[in-house]
This record gives C-alpha cells, structure tokens and sequence, in this order.
C-alpha cells in the first residue's frame, strides 16, 4: 500500500480559515456503512446518533496550548519559538513549575542564534530562554528541533506565561498569524487538561447548546484525554506506508471511563485522537495479557501480524472484553484514579476497528496519516466521499465541516 494512494487535490479555497458560528450549524456528511450520504449539519447529530442506537459518545478534553511563543535574539532579531513537548516531565508538570521548564521546541530564525539568551518582556513579565546545555550551545537534533530552558518574572508557573505571552498554533495550512479569536475558538468548549499543540478538531463543532441536546436525548459526552503533538501534520513517507514512523501521543484514562465503556456496546467517537486512545486500549490489554506488563509506549505495529495489513487475532472475545480486564489489571494512581501511557499504533486499511460503531471527524489533509485511519473506517472508497464533499463545497481541515462514518456491523 503506497503513500500516493492518499493523495488528493485540495483546492486552495476549500481550506477554512476561519471557524463558522454558531459552531454547531457546521456542514456534517453522513455516510451510513452501504456509502449512502446525506447532507445535514451537526444540529443532526442527535439524531444521526438515535438512528444508529448510540449508547456512548465519546471527545477527548485535551487543551490547547498557546504553545507558539515571538522572542528576539541577543542580536535583536526575531526568533519564533513552537514548543512540542517538556524534555522530560510530562505536561502538566511542566506547566506547573514556577522557576524553570525545559522544552523540546522548533525554532524559527535560529540560524543565527548559538549561543546566548532570548528574551520577551511584556506586560510586566520577563520571558528568557537558553539552551538547555549553555557550555554546548543551540544544537539542532536530528528532528530538526532544539531544546530549551525557560525561565520567567512576574507571574508565578510556566502555564501563566504561555496563557499571558503565548500565541495560538494555528496549523501552517491556514496561512495566517492568530488572532485573539482563536484562544476561543481553536479550543473545544469542553477542554479541560492543558497538553496538545493541535485542536482535536472534530470536537470543535460542540458548542453548548449541542451538548445540552445530546444529553436531553440521553447521550451525555464521555471524555478521555490524548495530548496532540506537532506529528499529527507530518505527512506519509514515501513509498510503501510500512516506511512511515508513527508519532507518540499521551493518553489519559479514568477509572470511571473504563467503567463506562465496559458497560456500552454502541460507541461513537469525536475525532480520530478519540478512537486512537479507544482503541490503544484495547491493545494495552492484549500485550499486558501476553506478557503482564502494560508498557509505556504502544508500538505501531502491535495490531498487525508481522507483514500483514490485517489486525492480528488476539484471545478476547470482543471490546469489553478486554476493558473488564483492564478494570482488573491496571495500578490507577490512588490521587485520582487516573492512568495514562503513550502510543504510537497506526490505523491502515485492513484494520479491524473494535471500539465504536461511528465516527465523527473532520476532512483531513492530502498524503496524512489521519486519511489512512478514515479509509479504515469507511466501507466506501474514501476519494469517493471526499470528491462529493468537495462538490458540494464541504470546508477543509481543522476550522471546517465534519462527517459522520457508520462503520459495518
């Protein structure tokens, strides 16, 4: 299976830039799993979701981080800084430190900077940053990326600094600078753990009087948590997508969720982050039940045979299966019940997807990982529902409309 099979024209002007309002009146395509379509908005999906008897709704509550950060030089010149990911705390502790924080970051007009002290002074906060290592300098690694010290007066955490001084990470698709519209906007109104440098998108179209219906109709929203990083936008390599080196996500799972989704059978999820934890879950269980220990990263191939493109067999008898069995195996931390991990699982075509009847998602980018996972789901060749929502002036990528997949029973 080659990349190029994930390759379509994207007219420039099919990208939204701009989110709609009221959020809910966004375009929503539902595909049922014959490859009928109909056309609606996500004020349908209430009922899109009692047709199809969804027991479970399912986002991830993950929260932006106004991660992108304008600083100058010693010299004077103007570095833009993206921060990825704490070099080794995990994010909310690394938001939370009131002295320092360390960061792995992308830098932006680096070439020049060696050595030395970057700055922001702004509303009567003080921002400095250094390389980590002083004695060695700024050095690039081989991802491109550097790391960097922070540290920073007058406000007290490093969370302070970023939501004072810190700009939103608009993706570079949109072509233009954030405003402060976006603080709101590229945020789900639901999110709630400080973590991803992207917008689960698909949980963008949520607004309050959505969610009020969903649960008048007995469909409250379920909330899990996967932190987004910058790889969800590194396109597929080239050649064969076996080539392809899947990113790591964190992921964070209650006690309660777990109970919740070993008592549904009927699950629908908002967003291919949601059903990327949904269904790391259900590997976790398998690899701790082959060998007793749950590891910290998922690899990404664990669902595969060696060689294959179809899911592995495996001994549970279906998804609840294997979360019962979580309930009975996982160490939960004893402050809030909480248990969290890191994966890397890719979901191609040929993948059997175990957790949810339904997704709800938003149209990805040409040659993207994200496309592989939708032509997963689809019982429908997926350029055949692109180039209808094309036609029928669907809006792109992470501001646009959505659509609603039924997957075969």
């Amino acid at each position: 299976m080659q990349s190029n099979e994930f390759e379509y024209i994207l007219p420039d002007d099919k990208i939204a830039r701009h989110p709609v309002s009221p959020r809910r009146s966004a375009k929503l395509l539902r595909v049922t799993s014959s490859g009928a379509l109909t056309h609606g908005n996500f004020e349908n999906l209430p009922q899109y979701l009692n047709e199809i008897n969804c027991d479970g709704l399912w986002a991830n509550e993950t929260k932006v981080l106004q991660a992108r950060l304008y600083m100058r030089k010693p010299s004077g010149g103007r570095l833009e800084v993206f921060l990825l990911e704490p070099v080794e705390r995990v994010v909310e502790l690394a938001l939370s430190a009131c002295k320092e924080s360390s960061w792995t970051c992308l830098v932006r007009g680096a070439r020049k900077w060696t050595s030395g002290t970057a700055s922001l002074i702004l509303d009567g906060i003080t921002l400095h940053a250094t390389p980590v290592h002083p004695e060695e300098g700024l050095v690039r690694e081989a991802s491109g990326a550097f790391k960097l010290t922070f540290k920073w007066t007058g406000v007290e955490t490093f969370g302070d600094v970023l939501d004072k001084l810190g700009c939103t990470p608009l993706p570079p698709y949109m072509q233009r600078d954030s405003d402060e519209t976006d603080k709101e906007q590229y945020q789900t109104v639901f999110a709630r753990f400080h973590g991803s440098v992207a917008a689960p998108t698909a949980g963008l179209h949520y607004d309050q009087v959505l969610l009020d219906e969903l649960k008048k109709q007995g469909l409250p929203l379920n909330s899990l948590t996967l932190h987004v990083g910058a790889g969800t936008f590194r396109p597929l390599s080239e050649g064969d997508i076996s080539n392809h080196v899947m990113h790591e996500e964190r992921c964070v799972v209650t006690k309660r969720g777990l109970e919740k989704l070993a008592n549904t059978k009927r699950r629908v999820a908002t967003g291919t982050t949601t059903l990327r934890t949904l269904e790391s879950l259900y590997w976790m269980a398998v690899i701790h039940k082959e060998t007793g220990v749950f590891p910290k990263v998922i690899p990404q191939w664990t669902p595969y045979e060696d060689g294959e493109y179809n899911s592995r067999l495996t001994d549970f008898v279906n998804y609840e299966d294997a979360i019962n069995y979580l309930l009975e195996n996982v160490e939960f931390d004893p402050k809030d019940f909480t248990w969290d991990f890191q994966t890397q699982i890719m979901i191609r075509p040929g993948y059997q997807i175990k957790s949810i009847i339904a997704l709800v998602t938003n149209f990805h980018q040409p040659g993207s990982t994200l496309l592989c996972l939708i032509a997963a789901c689809l019982t429908t060749p997926w350029k055949d529902v692109y180039n209808q929502a094309l036609a029928q002036d669907y809006r792109f990528l992470s501001y646009g409309d959505g659509c609603m997949i039924e997957l075969k029973n």
